[in-house]
């Protein structure tokens, strides 16, 4: 097994489950794009490592992604390898280590805009190269900015005590939250208040724009698209159950992190497969039943 796959089965993570639907060969690859993602977003959250050492190792993986180092045999050499096979383009990449490296010195959002630009860096962008990893074509880049957006948010949702407790970092609009009333320290002593919970709606509101935002693109691409986007089809179930979840419940963040068991996971990656199939129209069912009659 490569250093990217035990990175891939280790993490268990949505993405991760969602690769099974792939062919082989897209999957190993995916996996490598996805170890390369766990990393850079480790190296920004793993306990104990101080700033300065976790800016030398996004620079080092800057300097892997753009090939301007002799990459270290393992992980490096095997995304370098994707890199140079897939012909990726590295601006996604690049985009993605700078996302993280604003997570170093966290800096709260003022505006949606900020959280938007923030979201597209480390969710749009690996969802970009996600895309041309899985085979679709650069159709699919407008689905994967807007659905990268709405899981983006979704994990804003729904880890706001852990990033403020583990991290420090508060990924809710200030301007927001001034908007509902609710504060820092609102959410360092996790006050469960309505004004949180009319907050924390608005917020879903705009999750739930991307979502259907995505869907809508999903539709309108070619079959060869939709059957290549799959697991990134599965994912936007997936998550927005999890939103569904959060709303349903009145978003009991501070009570309890919303997930998706297993086997409701593997229900929505076959709901992804079942809905590439193009079913014959009423004319062609008729077709097809009078060829059937003919002698």
């Amino acid at each position: 097994m490569s250093e990217a796959d035990t990175i891939t089965s280790n993490a268990k993570s949505n993405l991760a489950f969602t690769l099974m639907d792939l062919p082989e060969e897209r999957r190993q690859n995916m996996a490598r794009l996805y170890a390369f993602c766990r990393i850079v977003d480790d190296v920004v959250d793993e306990p104990g490592m101080p700033p300065e050492e976790r800016h030398a190792a996004l620079d080092r993986w800057t300097q892997v992604i753009t090939c301007a180092a002799e990459p270290a045999p393992g992980i490096e050499t095997e995304v370098q390898k994707l890199m140079q096979e897939l012909q990726l383009d590295t601006a996604p990449l690049l985009e993605l280590i700078e996302g993280c490296r604003g997570d170093i010195a966290p800096v709260q959002p003022k505006t949606r805009q900020e959280l938007l630009q923030y979201s597209y860096k480390v969710a749009s962008c690996v969802g970009i190269s996600s895309a041309t990893v899985m085979g679709a074509s650069p159709a699919a880049r407008k689905y994967a900015i807007a659905l990268g957006y709405a899981l983006q948010l979704v994990n804003i949702l729904r880890d706001v005590p852990e990033d403020y407790h583990e991290h420090g970092r508060v990924y809710l609009p200030a301007d927001d939250m001034e908007l509902f009333g609710v504060t820092i320290d609102d959410i360092c002593n996790q006050r469960y208040t309505y004004r949180l919970r009319q907050l924390l709606a608005y917020e879903a509101a705009l999750a739930e724009k991307f979502f259907c935002e995505a869907e809508e693109l999903y539709q309108a691409l070619s079959v060869e698209d939709r059957n290549a986007l799959i697991p990134a089809q599965a994912m936007s179930l997936i998550y927005h159950n999890v939103l569904e979840k959060m709303q349903d419940d009145e978003y009991r963040v501070f009570e309890r992190r919303y997930s998706v068991n297993t086997f409701r996971k593997l229900w929505f990656l076959l709901r992804a497969r079942i809905g590439t199939f193009e079913f014959p129209g009423v004319g062609e069912w008729s077709s097809l039943y009078n060829e059937k009659k003919e002698p």
